[in-house]
This record gives C-alpha cells, sequence and structure tokens, in this order.
C-alpha cells in the first residue's frame, strides 16, 4: 500500500467519525477534506475544484430550488390536506392517494426532503381517519423513492449515472426518457403494498408516534415580517386565533421563549404553531 493510499483511506476513516459524531457540520467537514488533499499534493487545485462546474453540481441545485418553490408556496401543505378529503377513511384509499401523490412529487424532487415534508400532514391523516400513522409512514418513505425512479432529477443518482454516460460518449439521458419504466415500477409499487405489503406493516400505537414527534394536527413555523398586524399582540390572544392556530413556541433571535399570557408577538420571531393545514395558505394575509 503507497502513502498516498494510506492518506487518503486515513481520511476516509476520520470523516465518517466526524459524519458519525455531528458536532461539526457535513459541509465544513467536506471543505477541510478537500483542503487536505489538495496541500497534500494528492489533488491539483484544479481537479479539486472541477466538481463545482459539473453539470450534476448544477441539476441538483436546481433540484433544491424547486424544492424550496414547492414548500414556500404552500403546495405540498394544501396537497397534505386534499390527502384525508378525497381518500376517504379507508386505509387502501389513503394508501393509494398517499403514495400517488408522494411518488408523483418526488419525481422532481430529493426523497429526503419529500418524506420529511410529508410526515406532519400524513400522521394527522392517520389520526383523524384512526388509522395506526405507522401502517402509513413505511409506504410513504417507499413511494419518495419509487417517484425518483420516474425522471432524470429524481434522484441525484440518476443524474449522476446520466453524467457518467455522456463522459463514455453516448448520448445522455432526457429529462422524462425513463418515464415509462418508473411509472411501471410505480404502479406495481403501489399495487404490491395495497395488496400484499399492507399486511406486514407495524400496527404501533398512534399515540407513542405522537408523543415522540409532538405531532396532533399539523405543526409549521411562521416568520413575522416587518409591518405584520401580528407585532405587538399577546401570544395568547392574536390574529391566529381566529384562524384555529395555536401558538406552541416563540423563538426569537435563536433562543426560546417562555409563553406566558402577557408575552407579546416582535417583529423577526418565528411561531411554532399547530392547526389545519388548509387555513395555512391564510396566514399570507395577516
Amino acid at each position: 500500500m503507497t502513502l498516498p493510499i494510506a492518506f487518503v483511506l486515513a481520511l476516509l476513516v476520520l470523516a465518517i467519525a466526524l459524519f458519525a459524531t455531528e458536532r461539526i457540520s457535513v459541509d465544513i467537514i467536506t471543505f477541510l477534506l478537500l483542503i487536505a488533499l489538495v496541500t497534500s499534493g494528492v489533488l491539483k487545485p484544479a481537479e479539486a475544484f472541477a466538481g463545482f462546474s459539473n453539470d450534476i453540481i448544477i441539476i441538483l441545485g436546481a433540484i433544491f430550488v424547486i424544492s424550496g418553490a414547492l414548500r414556500e408556496t404552500g403546495v405540498l401543505d394544501l396537497l397534505g390536506a386534499r390527502i384525508l378529503k378525497y381518500g376517504g377513511k379507508t386505509q387502501n384509499g389513503l394508501l393509494a392517494l398517499l403514495m400517488s401523490a408522494t411518488a408523483g412529487v418526488s419525481a422532481l424532487m430529493n426523497n429526503t426532503t419529500v418524506t420529511a415534508m410529508f410526515l406532519p400532514p400524513t400522521v394527522g391523516v392517520a389520526r383523524r381517519a384512526n388509522i395506526s400513522a405507522s401502517r402509513l409512514l413505511m409506504p410513504l418513505a417507499f413511494a419518495s423513492m419509487l417517484g425518483g425512479t420516474c425522471t432524470l432529477i429524481g434522484t441525484s443518482t440518476n443524474v449522476a449515472v446520466s453524467g457518467y454516460i455522456k463522459k463514455a460518449g453516448m448520448p445522455e439521458l432526457g429529462m422524462f426518457e425513463i418515464t415509462p419504466i418508473g411509472l411501471a415500477i410505480v404502479v406495481v409499487g403501489i399495487a404490491y403494498m395495497m395488496l400484499i405489503g399492507r399486511r406486514m406493516l407495524p400496527d404501533h400505537q398512534e399515540v407513542s408516534l405522537t408523543a415522540d414527534y409532538g405531532i396532533r394536527e399539523y405543526t409549521s413555523e411562521i416568520i413575522v415580517l416587518p409591518h405584520s398586524p401580528l407585532i405587538g399582540q399577546k401570544a395568547y390572544d392574536s390574529d391566529l386565533n381566529i384562524l384555529e392556530f395555536r401558538i406552541l413556541k416563540i423563538v426569537r433571535e435563536g433562543h426560546e421563549l417562555v409563553l406566558a399570557r402577557d408575552t407579546e408577538i416582535v417583529e423577526s420571531d418565528t411561531l411554532l404553531v399547530e392547526g389545519k393545514a388548509e387555513t395555512l395558505i391564510k396566514v399570507k394575509k395577516i
């Protein structure tokens, strides 16, 4: 084993240890590794920074922009609110609609992001339909993975493979070139879950999930902008009460406040509220 190989392996072990401890953020660890590889001579500066102009990195960055747009515009919030309305209260109906919606969104977003964003409304839907949330969360995760196979940007793996195909001198994959195969996989996956997979899903009591995650209805963060009518209002007697939102906590300048009857809302406060997803869009009016 040569010295450069041993050095790279040592860096790899160190990186895994740092990632596991989570004491340093992932981006800082990554840049420190990059600096170590350049200063040691393992990589040339041009090689180290060549990836920043790679098509894959640009596409992945665009995916995060799309994800942010869907989140900030409230599209996913409204989608989650419609699942119970149109899916009925039967497990098969909810499974079909939940997995279809998740797979559709996952075709344009990162799988992990989709799963995390659909988690609160899914738990709320399960609670109102009197179904154990654990029987919907696993299908939710599976649907996000299946949906990623429908488009080029569905997963970072698809983008990476397309990049390597281009480097090999072959035509790169089109945006929807793999969609027919992906849709077939999604349909088979949903059918399997509804007919066979649902029998093997865990059936934990919902009370444990709500205790673990603190989710009862639907939670969201609201940032108080300048000139907002909420400024100066009491936390327990604000306009949010009209919309049937309950303030769970207030974060001010990075510190969580202990709510009291005389706690006032000020500019730049971050409010963690609980309420119905369909009324969340109305918050923009106040």
